[in-house]
C-alpha cells in the first residue's frame, strides 16, 4: 500500500512539473507571448491541478511555475533574479493567487468530496430502511436485521440485541462482538449515545421513552450520526414490528370472540329449530294417546327427521372444532374417484329424495391418494349445498376428471347462483349469503369444512357461479402420493 502510495505521488508531480516545462517550450519557441498571457497560463495550469488533487500538489505547481516564470520570462531570462521592481510585485501577486486559488479549490474539492460522502450514506441508509420494511414479523425482522445492516454498511460484525425477544441476534455467528450481558445494559441506559468500546461501537436503541435493545457494530469509519441514524431505523422497524404483532393478536382475539359468537348464535338457532319440532311432536303424541296411526307414524317421522338433522349439525360443529385444534389426521391411500362418488350418493340417497344426479367420470382414472372418510365428506358437502340451494327438479352434475398433475372432481347446480360479491367469501366460517338465511337452514360451515379437508390433503377449492345459471364448486387433489402424516387444514 504504501509504495504504491509514493508511486502515486511522484506520478503527479511528474506531470505537474511536466505540464509546466511543456508551457515554457511552447511559449519560447512555437507560440512566443507576452509575460501576461504566460502568467495566465501558468495560473490555469496551477488551477487545474487544485480542481484535481489536493492543495500539496497545486502548492508545488505554485511555486514551480513561479520559478519557471521569472527563469524563462521576466529579465534578465535565464537567472533566477528581477531587474525591475516592478516584476517583483507581479511575480508576488502572480504566487499568492496561485496559493489562494488552489486553497479555494481544494477546500471546494474537499467540500464535494464530503457531500459525495454524505451522499452515499444516505443512499445507504435509504437502502437499508427499505429493507427493514420487507419484514413485518419481529422474529425474522430480528434476525435478519445484523446480516442486512453488515452488507449494507460493509461492517465485519453486528449484534442486535432485543429486549421483547431477550435474544441476541449476529451477523457472524464467530464474532459476538460483546457478550450479551453487556447489550442488556446499554439497552437500559437511558441516552442514546454511542459508545465506543473494544474496537466496535454500541449503540443503544431508543424510541421516545422506550428502548427496544441494543446494537453493537464494528467501526466502519463514519460518523456518529450516521450510526445514531442506522440505530433510530433499527429502533423504528423493532417497534413496527412490535406494534404489527401486538394489533394482529389483538385482531385474532377480537376475531376469534366473533366467530365464538357467530357460531353460537348460529348453531343457537339451528339446533333449536330441529329441537321444537322434536319437542312439539313428543308432547302431542304424550298428550293424545288415541291419536290416529297415519297421525302418529307422521310425527313419528318428524321426530326421526329432525334427529338426523340434529345429529349433522351436531357433526359440523365437532368437525369444525376437530380443524381447528389441528386433530385431524390424514390416511392418504389411493382411491378411485367413481367409486368414491358413488359410495357417497348411496349414502345420500334418502337426504336427496329422489333428485337426479347425474354422474361425469372418464374411464381410467387414475386413482388419487386420498383420506376415504374425508374425502367422501367434502363429496356430500357439495352435493348437500347443491340440493339445498337449486330447484328440487333440477338435476345435479358430478363429474371428475384429471390434467397432468391433478384429479378434479366438480359438483354443479342449476340454482340462482351466487351474487359476484359474495363469491369471495363462501370458503368463511359461518358465512351465508344474504338470500339464502332466509331460505334455507345452515350453519355457513360446511363449505369450510370442504375448503379445510381438501388444502390438508394438498389440493385446492374453488367457486365458478353466474346469476341465474347456478353454481359449480370444482375441488383437485395431487395426484402425486403424499405422506402419510399429521397434517394441519387452512381453514
Amino acid at each position: 500500500m504504501e509504495k504504491h502510495t509514493a508511486a502515486r505521488i511522484l506520478g503527479r508531480l511528474a506531470v505537474v512539473t511536466g505540464a509546466a516545462f511543456a508551457l515554457v517550450a511552447l511559449f519560447r519557441a512555437a507560440l512566443p507571448a507576452n509575460q501576461t498571457t504566460v502568467a495566465l497560463a501558468f495560473l490555469m495550469l496551477v488551477l487545474l491541478t487544485a480542481s484535481r488533487w489536493r492543495l500539496v500538489y497545486a502548492v508545488y505547481a505554485s511555486v514551480l511555475c513561479t520559478l519557471l516564470y521569472n527563469f524563462f520570462f521576466l529579465p534578465p531570462i535565464g537567472k533566477l533574479t528581477i531587474q525591475d521592481p516592478q516584476n517583483w510585485v507581479a511575480l508576488a501577486a502572480f504566487l499568492c493567487a496561485a496559493v489562494l486559488v488552489s486553497h479555494l479549490a481544494t477546500r471546494e474539492s474537499e467540500h464535494a468530496e464530503i457531500s459525495e460522502q454524505r451522499r452515499r450514506e444516505v443512499e445507504r441508509l435509504y437502502d437499508f430502511s427499505q429493507q427493514l420494511l420487507l419484514t413485518d414479523d419481529l422474529r425474522s425482522l430480528a434476525r435478519t436485521t445484523p446480516s442486512a445492516a453488515a452488507a449494507t454498511f460493509g461492517f465485519r460484525a453486528v449484534a442486535l440485541y432485543v429486549r421483547d425477544e431477550d435474544a441476541v441476534y449476529y451477523s457472524d455467528p464467530r464474532n459476538e462482538l460483546l457478550p450479551a450481558v453487556e447489550l442488556k445494559l446499554a439497552a437500559n441506559q437511558g441516552d442514546v449515545a454511542v459508545i465506543q468500546r473494544d474496537g466496535c461501537r454500541v449503540i443503544p436503541l431508543s424510541l421516545g421513552m422506550r428502548s427496544p435493545g441494543a446494537l453493537a457494530v464494528t467501526d466502519g469509519g463514519y460518523s456518529a450520526e450516521i450510526y445514531e441514524a442506522i440505530g433510530s431505523l433499527i429502533a423504528i422497524a423493532l417497534e413496527r414490528a412490535a406494534a404489527l404483532e401486538r394489533s394482529s393478536r389483538l385482531e385474532a382475539s377480537r376475531e376469534n370472540e366473533r366467530l365464538r359468537s357467530a357460531l353460537l348464535d348460529s348453531v343457537t338457532h339451528d339446533l333449536r329449530t330441529p329441537l321444537t319440532a322434536i319437542r312439539a311432536a313428543a308432547t302431542t303424541l304424550v298428550s293424545q294417546p288415541d291419536l290416529p296411526d297415519p297421525a302418529r307414524r307422521e310425527l313419528a317421522v318428524v321426530v326421526d327427521e329432525e334427529s338426523a338433522r340434529l345429529d349433522r349439525l351436531i357433526g359440523q360443529a365437532v368437525e369444525m372444532a376437530q380443524l381447528d385444534a389441528e386433530a385431524i389426521r390424514i390416511d392418504a391411500k389411493p382411491q378411485g374417484v367413481r367409486e368414491l362418488i358413488e359410495t357417497t350418493l348411496e349414502q345420500m340417497r334418502p337426504l336427496l329424495r329422489g333428485r337426479v344426479v347425474s354422474v361425469e367420470a372418464a374411464e381410467g382414472l387414475p386413482k388419487a391418494p386420498m383420506d376415504r372418510a374425508l374425502m367422501r365428506r367434502v363429496l356430500r358437502h357439495l352435493i348437500e349445498n347443491a340440493a339445498k340451494y337449486s330447484p328440487a327438479d333440477s338435476p345435479i352434475t358430478v363429474r371428475a376428471a384429471r390434467d397432468d398433475y391433478r384429479l378434479l372432481v366438480a359438483v354443479a347446480d342449476r340454482g340462482p347462483g351466487i351474487d359476484v360479491s359474495e363469491q369471495p367469501f363462501v370458503f368463511d366460517k359461518f358465512f351465508r349469503g344474504s338470500k339464502q338465511k332466509s331460505q334455507v337452514t345452515g350453519t355457513g360451515m360446511g363449505l369450510a369444512i370442504a375448503k379445510a379437508i381438501v388444502e390438508a390433503h394438498g389440493g385446492g377449492i374453488e367457486l365458478k357461479s353466474h346469476a341465474g345459471e347456478g353454481s359449480e364448486f370444482i375441488f383437485w387433489v395431487p395426484l402425486a402420493v403424499m405422506s402419510a402424516q399429521p397434517s394441519r387444514p387452512k381453514s
